[in-house]
């Protein structure tokens, strides 16, 4: 198991990083980019395995102390690094992103921020609060991953011979992929079967039993004692693999740009993205591979070299870029990503040189003594300490005074509070009324004739909406999907007075929507209503998808149904939006007035 024959692995881990920076910087590009994770995840496994299974076949001891030692060295030089500089910018930058930042900070130097962040209730797939260290998630399972590789191949090299231990490893696998599907209900938000240890290490499985695989059939190669049958298998795979693995390739290049977070993905298209990471694996490390040399390509190399640091930086640095440049969040996303790029491919690199080298060289020791003779090496250490003390003094005081919610947050609850008492004041002056007529004369409403449903997004104008539609009432709360809204209408039902004639509903910015949802929501309120949807603007990946659907569904009822095009509207007017590019400011009108604009064009339009 030499070396050598890994070297198309970094090529590998290039197009991976290349998939997840464009996922998390513009969703539209690639809606499937977040799968490159998987690919990681298998190759994490296979070379885990791979080095302490090499150290025990030749004899030399897993070598524990080794092992947990450069797993450190290679961890922590880069997170000492980021945590205290990234906090230190956000301070500066946009203090949102500190809410939470003392459990963030812990829980992720601790190997544990996934687990954190499903019992706190945090979302991977939210827009709300940019959580800084969001990406880190992957790194807590790794890290659990590293403690669990050598207590388990122990267990297994010491109580089973030959193949087993591979079938045990497979079977893991796949239970962590049916437990991935099983606990996914779609319409809820799937960040606990993606960020969960237990459902998101199929990867790791799959990378871990070939890499036993592959030690049993290097053993009895050396020994001479293969059988004819995996000879042959051996020469076949020689000529159909790289083929193989160009093919699984091109799936999952395919798959990256078809699946997104959905029942496709948590119900299956994980595990297969992680088989066919297996079967790119076991295709480019041969010796002699064409589909390796096609994978040494210099520039993917690179960045497969600096993979960690690379994925480390980029998440807060785009998030930095984005809050200084709000304008150019949809407008300009390319140039958004080229910068993010540049001050990642910088700080990576200042990283590198600074830290990580350094320590895996001489050790943490390294940081503050030089390692080579000469006044360069000096001159980092001067640089690397003084960043380090100045950052963390700052980073220390900006997690002490980190403010408890966002700014949008406290918008929110400031504009959940004012529609709350709008609709106590609407309910005592309502009491003794009769229920309206069934039928809109499709004239202009009043707002006494208009009920609003909505999400965050619809919380936040909703200031707006009671000031253009006096009267108007108003039932939105944050991350609320189109899957609530029958529901919400039913309940409405039930209440004195009943429905109103003119349904407002704006449940598109957390979720797909699809066409029988839509469908179902109709029937719901019924023939005697009439139907307004309004779209939603979020830098996701469902958006354009779930947009369309609106569209369709508002030309094909176009007597039931008025569709407003917030989407467009807002696009033209990024600078009107909060920080997180999502929500309008409460005092923005922009929402409402487009409401009314767009119901009086219907009615001058005859219906």
């Amino acid at each position: 198991m030499a070396r050598r024959h890994f070297v198309g692995l970094d090529g590998l881990k290039g197009i991976a990083l290349i998939a997840i920076v464009l996922y998390h910087c513009d969703q539209r590009v690639l809606h499937g980019g977040f799968l490159g994770v998987d690919v990681f995840f298998t190759i994490s496994g296979f070379l885990i395995f791979s080095s302490l299974l090499r150290r025990i076949d030749a004899g030399e001891g897993m070598g524990l102390g080794e092992y947990c030692l450069k797993r450190l060295r290679r961890i922590y030089p880069a997170l000492f690094a980021l945590v205290p500089i990234t906090v230190t910018l956000a301070w500066f930058v946009n203090r949102d992103m500190l809410v939470g930042i003392r459990d963030q900070i812990i829980t992720v130097l601790l190997g544990c921020y996934n687990w954190y962040a499903i019992s706190s209730g945090g979302s991977y797939f939210s827009q709300t609060n940019p959580d800084l260290c969001r990406h880190l998630w992957f790194m807590a399972v790794l890290m659990q991953f590293y403690v669990v590789a050598p207590l388990l191949i122990t267990v297994l090299r010491n109580s089973i011979r030959r193949w087993i231990p591979v079938l045990i490893l497979v079977g893991l696998s796949a239970c962590s992929a049916l437990s991935m599907a099983l606990q996914y209900h779609p319409g809820d938000d799937p960040t606990r079967v993606y960020f969960g240890s237990d459902t998101h290490a199929a990867g790791l499985w799959l990378g871990a039993a070939f890499a036993w695989g592959l030690m049993i059939w290097q053993r009895d190669r050396d020994r001479g004692i293969m059988p004819d049958a995996m000879d042959r298998i051996r020469r076949a795979w020689g000529n159909a693999g790289p083929v193989a693995a160009f093919v699984a390739l091109l799936a999952l290049i395919w798959m990256m740009r078809r699946v997104d977070q959905g029942s496709m993905a948590f119900q299956g298209g994980i595990f297969v993205a992680s088989v066919l990471s297996v079967v790119m694996i076991a295709g480019s490390i041969p010796f002699g591979s064409w589909m390796q040399d096609l994978l040494v390509f210099k520039p993917l190399v690179l960045i497969g070299r600096h993979s960690y640091g690379i994925y480390l930086w980029h998440w807060p640095l785009y998030l930095f870029v984005r809050t200084m440049l709000p304008q150019w969040t949809v407008v300009h996303a390319g140039r958004l990503l080229a910068i993010t790029a540049v001050c990642t491919a910088i700080m990576s690199i200042v990283s590198w040189r600074l830290f990580e080298s350094p320590v895996l060289r001489g050790g943490f020791l390294a940081l503050a003594r030089p390692t080579v003779a000469g006044a360069a090496d000096v001159m980092r250490c001067c640089v690397a300490v003084a960043l380090l003390v100045g950052s963390c003094g700052m980073g220390a005081y900006a997690v002490a005074h980190a403010p408890v919610r966002t700014s949008v947050e406290r918008d929110l609850m400031d504009a959940s509070m004012a529609m709350a008492q709008g609709r106590e004041n609407h309910a005592v002056l309502n009491r003794n009324k009769t229920p309206a007529p069934r039928k809109p004369a499709h004239k202009m409403p009043n707002g006494t004739q208009m009920t609003a449903i909505g999400d965050s997004v619809m919380l936040a104008s909703s200031k707006g909406l009671q000031s253009t539609f006096p009267g108007i009432t108003v039932d939105a709360e944050t991350s609320r999907s189109m899957t609530k809204a029958v529901g919400l209408v039913n309940q409405l039902k039930a209440q004195p007075g009943g429905l109103r004639q003119w349904v407002l509903v704006g449940l598109a910015t957390n979720s797909a929507v699809t066409d029988d949802q839509l469908g179902d929501l109709l029937d719901a309120i019924g023939s005697d209503h009439v139907l307004v949807l309004i779209n939603a603007h979020a830098p996701v990946s469902w958006v354009s998808d779930t947009n369309a659907a609106l569209k369709r569904f508002a030309g094909a009822h176009p007597n039931d149904v008025v569709l407003v095009d917030w989407d467009t509207l807002i696009s033209a007017h990024p600078d009107e939006l909060a920080r997180d590019g999502i929500h309008p400011g409460v005092e923005n009108t922009l929402y409402s007035q487009l409401v009314k604009d767009t119901i009086t064009n219907w009615i001058k339009q005859g219906h």
